[in-house]
């Protein structure tokens, strides 16, 4: 039993990892997940759900920091810089600030020693004492004990204790700008990646505040999850829709862009089906509820999206282990390079110095927070764009694609058919589409659709019983107690009944009536124009297309030629498609499925990848699919995986530059120190290689929200 949670208060992901392993250990969970850019808690119940109060009992035993959680349809709060919090931060760096002025220009020599030592030490501890009770809780815990706080620390003691013994001030002043620099760069840092969540929030958050509902001929304002289906709301020019329905009345132009990505304004009229997040941008319309709220596609994009950091990507576990091995690693070369160097040179003091500010540019916060980070703003751009990803572990995936395999109607066709030729051996046409419309009048598929066109359902329900659908063959049903077939060859066959092949191209359905065929009816589907971008960009990328289809071989064929397709099989059953899609699988690299997540539920799921078409308001769709294309656009799978790839790069080049950095500082402060330079590189210019490098590769991550995928 899963549940998720709202959750904010962390300090850094490093917390929210910890949190997050200590919840996993309790007996009565079975998995936790702490998703720190979306704020948001997963658990796995084994058994009885726990209240909030019992697992913010469970979060305190290894966390300090105020953590609040509540139930997941809270209002997400706004990061405000000036809180309570901050206030108080900002007021003990003022005062540590006017200590270092007082040290600087005021009391100097030695005969002020002590009194500088005094106040040094007293604005000291008002500036770092938050920081030192939380390294003394981790010791009394013996949780986490090697973190950032303890490298800080060391830092602040360890310059106070050598200016202490030196008699030298201005390394008094050197220890209380380490954390004046360090409680500022946490604030920055909180405020970056905030406002960068909020950002990316505010993209893919689609949300609609409130609904004019149609009472008598007035118009009541309430809120959209107080409607009912069968309401009428009134949508005006500007206006968003506010719930799933069907337009009853009016005309105009509606942009989808919020849902779908797609920006051209599509007509408004009677009849279509509208969604929640949809702009009316000329006219007003009304509108019929035809699902609640908590049922609406706004609702469920946005529940895909607050729950998509539950499966978190290599590269979020990759930093979360990289965090657990760095900082105990930089912590052990700081302490051999004051030992080794200190012992050569006999200079205990300046290699002292040298090995504390190597503790401080060795901080990991750059890496532990801009690399999440950067894929959570993927799964914002790929929302922009019309895609639903369901966690950043399938960017992950698409990274290797090299197999596409798709399903064709509703696919790469847009599954409007059309009747092309009615083609009548016994009777006339006439009584060959009154049999016929009878047998698919229960059906929900595109070609039935085509065939019944409209007409009223009590026109051919009457005197039928016994509907029966066959996938991948047709369907039957018994009119005036007369069996009625209508389907493919293989269907008919299967009743001893004998068809003349149709010579046409397109969707062809057999109908027989009483074991006598009839003839058949001719369709047509149109190809979608983004079906030819989409296999020209695959093809560009050196990933392969295969078709996968139950039509016949023919249309198949010429499908193929059509669009350039490699491969193709028809005539499947969809345990066919499935069995073909497992032969193509393999550990090496990915195979993606594409459906229209109706018909080819299982292959979806089977698939590395499996991505839902047309998939507003459908839950089959949403139940199977790793990723939900939203725009009925096949070229999105591109999209995808051009997605895919930029998160992987942005996350690499984090770390590999964050690397470089502070190796390279490392080393300078190594080398100055081996020369004797040991001041070329003072402790506030260390500090900043941490902080300053965070908050500009927190702002690299961001930028991923604001790129455009190139076709």
């Amino acid at each position: 039993m899963r549940k998720s949670y709202c959750i904010t208060g962390f300090d850094c992901p490093n917390c929210a990892n910890k949190s997050e392993r200590h919840l996993a250990k309790d007996k009565r969970i079975k998995e936790a997940i702490i998703d720190f850019n979306n704020d948001r808690l997963h658990i796995d119940y084994i058994d009885k759900e726990l209240s909030i109060e019992e697992i913010k009992a469970i979060i305190k035993e290894v966390e300090d920091d105020e953590i609040e959680i509540e139930e997941l349809n809270s209002e997400k709060k706004k990061y405000k810089f000036f809180n309570k919090e901050n206030i108080v931060i900002l007021s003990r760096i003022l005062f540590a600030v006017i200590i270092i002025l007082l040290d600087l220009l005021l009391l100097k020599g030695e005969n002020y020693f002590w009194y500088n030592f005094s106040i040094s030490l007293i604005a000291l501890l008002i500036i770092s004492y938050d920081v030192y009770l939380e390294v003394a809780e981790h010791f009394a815990k013996l949780e986490d004990i090697i973190d950032e706080a303890l490298l800080m620390t060391l830092t602040s003691i360890g310059a106070f204790v050598i200016g202490s013994v030196t008699k030298d001030t201005s390394i008094f002043v050197e220890s209380m700008l380490v954390m004046i620099l360090y409680q500022a760069g946490e604030i920055i840092e909180h405020v970056a990646t905030s406002k960068s969540k909020e950002a990316i929030i505010s993209t893919v958050s689609l949300r609609v505040e409130k609904a004019n509902l149609l009472v008598g001929s007035d118009i009541k304002v309430v809120k959209p999850q107080e409607l009912n289906v069968g309401d009428i709301v009134v949508v005006s020019n500007g206006e968003e829709v506010p719930i799933d329905g069907e337009i009853v009345d009016g005309n105009g132009y509606i942009d989808t862009s919020s849902l779908t990505g797609e920006f051209v304004p599509i007509s408004a009229t009677n009849g279509k089906d509208v969604y929640a997040g949809y702009i009316v941008k000329e006219g007003s319309i009304k509108i019929r509820v035809n699902k609640v709220y908590k049922d609406s596609a706004i609702n469920k994009v946005n529940e895909l999206i607050a729950n998509s950091g539950a499966k978190k990507s290599k590269a979020d576990e990759f930093v979360d282990k990289f965090a657990r091995i760095y900082t105990p690693l930089i912590l052990l070369v700081s302490i051999l390079v004051m030992i080794i160097g200190g012992a050569i040179s006999k200079n205990w003091n300046e290699w002292g110095i040298l090995g504390l500010k190597m503790l401080v540019v060795g901080c990991p916060c750059a890496i532990v927070i801009s690399v999440p980070l950067a894929y959570f703003a993927s799964l914002g751009l790929a929302s922009k764009n019309g895609l639903v990803v369901k966690g950043s572990n399938y960017l992950d995936s698409l990274v290797n694609t090299k197999k596409v395999i798709t399903d064709k109607t509703g696919t790469l066709t847009k599954g409007v058919f059309k009747i092309n030729k009615i083609n009548a051996i016994s009777g006339n046409e006439e009584e060959l589409l009154d049999v016929l419309k009878r047998a698919e009048y229960l059906s929900n598929h595109p070609i039935a659709k085509a065939i019944i066109n409209g007409d009223s359902i009590s026109d051919f329900n009457s005197n039928c019983k016994d509907y029966k659908e066959y996938a991948g063959l047709g369907v039957s049903i018994l009119y005036n107690d007369k069996l009625v077939l209508a389907g493919n060859e293989k269907l008919l066959s299967k009743y001893g009944i004998k068809v003349d092949k149709a010579q046409e191209t397109g969707s062809i359905i057999y109908v027989s009536y009483d074991n006598k065929y009839l003839g058949y009816v001719s369709l047509s589907d149109e190809i979608r124009s983004d079906a030819y971008k989409m296999v020209s960009l695959l093809k560009k990328e050196k990933i392969e297309t295969i078709l996968l289809t139950g039509d016949k071989e023919d249309n198949a064929k010429a499908l193929c030629n059509e669009l350039g397709i490699s491969a193709y099989h028809s005539e499947l059953m969809p345990i066919d498609k499935v069995n073909y899609l497992e032969k193509e699988l393999n550990k090496k690299y990915t195979t993606c499925y594409i459906g229209d997540g109706i018909n080819d539920a299982a292959s979806i799921k089977e698939a590395d990848v499996g991505f839902a078409m047309g998939a507003l308001g459908s839950d089959i769709a949403v139940s199977s699919a790793d990723v939900i294309v939203m725009n009925d656009n096949p070229s999105s799978v591109y999209d995808a995986i051009k997605i895919s790839k930029i998160a992987r790069r942005t996350s690499l080049f984090n770390i590999f530059f964050a690397l470089f950095i502070k190796i390279g500082i490392e080393v300078a402060a190594f080398l100055t120190g081996l020369f004797g330079l040991g001041g070329v590189i003072p402790m506030w210019a260390a500090v900043l290689a941490d902080t300053g490098l965070t908050v500009v590769l927190v702002i690299n991550s961001l930028l991923i929200l604001y790129r455009k995928i190139k076709h």
